[in-house]
């Protein structure tokens, strides 16, 4: 197998796009060399998980495939995506396993999946005070909502007078977020991703 590694992110949605962005910056700051340990790296936001099994394949083929033929790169896919239209849709909109699966036959030599539990908002209220500080919010107002990450979030906002738009308009807010507060605790989530993209990460929540 080759030495030279492509690693190609795929997302869901821009919340997600931008969230990993953020989060793979925070970990080049932490490299003792402020690089990624990988040659080539690719990202894409597919625009709903409905469409991962059709769009993201076919993209997958068309602009990832070709490294692997003309310049022999082992093949690392990461897909990026929220769990809940997992645990309440009766009928899933793609099948993880087929769609791993499908990759693996089609040249990947690596699929990883990064599952946010439920969602990416769930991970965005581990930094309740950077929440509470944008919104110019109090505490008794966070502790006031319930739901889910995304409704909770969404509520909090509300309260703001402002919308929270998920999949858009999110850069300002997430680039705010604590990202050592976050991976502290979602520590064993983004382990993956340390493994694949560093081999001199310097922190002190590294397993």
């Amino acid at each position: 197998m080759s030495s030279k590694k492509l690693v190609c992110f795929y997302t869901e949605g821009a919340t997600d796009e931008v969230f990993y962005n953020n989060l793979l910056n925070y970990f080049r700051q932490l490299s003792r060399s402020r690089r990624f340990s990988v040659e080539c790296v690719k990202k894409s936001n597919i625009k709903g998980i409905g469409k991962f099994e059709s769009k993201l394949l076919r993209k997958f083929k068309n602009e990832i495939l070709p490294y692997k033929k003309n310049e022999q790169y082992e093949l690392i896919v990461f897909l990026c995506y929220d769990k809940d239209v997992f645990d309440f849709n009766r009928q899933p909109p793609i099948d993880r396993k087929k769609l791993e699966q499908n990759l693996l036959n089609a040249g990947a030599d690596k699929v990883i999946h990064i599952v946010a539990e439920h969602s990416i908002e769930d991970i965005f209220l581990t930094d309740e005070e950077t929440i509470i500080k944008t919104l110019k919010l109090k505490r008794k107002d966070l502790n006031n909502v319930s739901g889910t990450g995304y409704e909770r979030l969404k509520k909090l906002y509300k309260g703001a007078k402002r919308i929270y738009y998920k999949g858009e308009k999110v850069e300002d807010f997430v680039e705010k977020l604590d990202m050592q507060k976050i991976c502290c605790t979602h520590c064993s989530l983004f382990q993956p991703i340390c493994d694949v993209m560093f081999t001199d990460l310097d922190c002190s929540y590294k397993k």
